[in-house]
């Protein structure tokens, strides 16, 4: 199977404004799908201490994993953005689509389609794409006062977005040199930057001229293997806290909630009587009880060190094919 090829962003940036100037729409979403904000209503959030103009957004999936979709999830309304996790092994062979959301949402297990340089890249790319957005105003929304120290300007701008970092799936492959580089790439992507404003063509000159906050991550989810034990979490947890200095949430898993409950719920109260959990998947893993244990001492290590510990309920649950 031919291997996902990511677009260039001088392709990406004259589509973008193309489309919009011809056919009012961006990426074939019509501008009348567009969120353009509410001044009566703010839904703006602060996540680890960063403004979200809404706490809407993506989970990490094979759709946010590109750039061209993440714009998409921005026009769309969303503003925390978790990225597509990333992993040391990123020569997967998948099946395609590694997604199904026609009902309900199926996704292959690690489907990873990108090498770790072409993540960096689309992540990247999709920084500079929002803020070259914002730029132009073509969204009839202005721009942020980029000097704008007021209290209102703190509160929240419809411009204000977060990306999360996800990363997984074992302590090995995450205090991997491969992985610790792509994450600093991440936290300071000056040198990516810079790399991609060569790109940018010369009917959007101005937009090389911006200035691209190289900061682009300071979070990280952690997404681990079913069956993952306790102690590999709190492993790379402390990594994350210690040694990358990020705010770190960890995605719970539904099975720990124990196999009569998930059935229950799954069964019972939602109506999903087709769709049969792994047994398996009950038989390791961390358990709810021990779960609030390890989340009290992480969360005493992060503001030891001046960072945040959170939960995420939840993660994918694991099904028998059928």
């Amino acid at each position: 199977m031919p291997e996902l090829t990511p677009l260039p962003i001088a392709v990406l940036l004259r589509r973008m404004f193309c489309e919009f100037r011809h056919q009012q729409q961006i990426f074939d979403l019509p501008s009348s799908k567009f969120w353009r904000g509410s001044e009566k209503v703010d839904l703006s959030v602060r996540s680890h201490g960063k403004p979200a103009a809404t706490p809407l957004g993506p989970a990490a999936g094979p759709h946010t994993q590109m750039a061209q979709n993440i714009v998409l999830a921005f026009l769309g309304g969303s503003r925390i953005m978790e990225l597509k996790t990333i992993q040391i092994n990123d020569r997967l062979t998948i099946p395609r689509p590694c997604i199904d959301a026609t009902n309900v949402g199926y996704n292959v297990e690690f489907s990873q389609e990108l090498r770790l340089e072409q993540s960096l890249e689309e992540y990247v790319k999709a920084w500079m794409l929002l803020r070259i957005l914002e730029e132009s105003e073509i969204l009839g929304v202005p721009k942020r006062a980029r000097s704008d120290k007021s209290a209102a300007a703190a509160a929240g701008h419809f411009y204000d977005c977060i990306f999360d970092l996800s990363c997984g799936y074992n302590l090995e492959g995450i205090a991997s040199e491969r992985v610790q580089w792509f994450i600093r790439s991440m936290m300071d992507a000056s040198a990516e930057i810079e790399r991609l404003r060569a790109q940018i063509p010369d009917e959007f000159a101005w937009a090389r001229d911006l200035h691209y906050d190289p900061h682009i991550v300071t979070t990280a989810t952690l997404s681990t293997f079913h069956g993952c034990p306790p102690d590999e979490i709190e492993g790379i947890v402390e990594h994350l806290l210690k040694v990358n200095h990020l705010h770190v949430v960890v995605k719970m898993n539904p099975t720990m909630l124990g196999r009569e409950r998930v059935e229950e719920l799954l069964h019972d109260v939602m109506g999903y009587h087709e769709i049969q959990v792994n047994p398996h998947a009950f038989e390791s893993g961390l358990q709810f009880e021990e779960s609030i244990g390890l989340i009290r001492r992480l969360r005493r290590l992060g503001r030891s060190l001046g960072l945040q510990v959170g939960v995420k309920f939840s993660n994918t649950l694991e099904v028998l094919n059928h």
